[in-house]
């Protein structure tokens, strides 16, 4: 049975900075997530979302740290691993308002696109400069994000029912740079910040998303 990654995220209390299942394994090696923050694989309505992102992990910036001791930060966490949060506003997160709109503007406007989009990352802790990917294998909640992708995430986007656009690391994914799978499983070539290189999957890409955007606005 494939793993339902809202309930696995369920586990998680609003306070809590680590997810218990990778508990044992933070507590027993050196490493340079930043356990202050709150956690999370993902942001958007990943349950819902015709259009998903795959990304490694989300960065570090100050402003987790003040979140991660608000009550207002703290539910907008718990909601947003329930998997139906629409991505963050300016109002709501500034920071992460401005990262998501810079990669999907080719994509439409945000008011437009926060409802219908979401991100999906392998690690769920924040780190200012990402130096720890081999211990991502030994963590149960990046092995979740995988499993949830490859069981259910990448059957739905080969068979055409949503678009999926692997903007980094895409052989952590089990994707190859440069090629698509089926019908709307794309590992275009990106740059480091995670942006698409311009190229005819770039436009072949945009007019998917756009096409499925449309057709979701139809649908209400």
């Amino acid at each position: 049975m494939a793993i339902d990654l809202f309930e696995f995220w369920s586990a998680v209390g609003p306070s809590d900075t680590v997810h218990p299942a990778d508990c044992n394994v933070l507590g027993r090696i050196k490493h340079g997530f930043n356990l202050q923050c709150l956690p999370c694989c993902f942001m958007g309505p990943l349950k819902t979302a015709p259009i998903g992102l795959l990304y490694l992990s989300f960065g570090f910036r100050d402003e987790y740290l003040a979140e991660a001791k608000s009550k207002c930060g703290q539910e907008r966490y718990t909601t947003m691993r329930a998997g139906l949060r629409p991505l963050p506003g300016p109002e709501e997160h500034r920071p992460a308002w401005q990262w998501w709109c810079s990669r999907t503007k080719c994509f439409g406007d945000w008011q437009s696109l926060r409802s219908k989009v979401a991100v999906l990352n392998i690690g769920a802790y924040h780190s200012r400069k990402f130096a720890d990917v081999p211990l991502l294998a030994a963590l149960p909640s990046s092995r979740a994000s995988l499993e949830w992708a490859q069981t259910v995430l990448f059957p739905q986007a080969v068979a055409g029912d949503r678009a999926v656009v692997c903007l980094r690391s895409s052989r952590f994914w089990g994707l190859n740079e440069g090629q698509h799978y089926g019908q709307s499983l794309y590992a275009p070539n990106v740059t480091r910040g995670g942006h698409m290189r311009h190229g005819e999957m770039r436009e072949r890409i945009i007019r998917d998303v756009q096409r499925k955007l449309n057709q979701a606005l139809s649908e209400g």
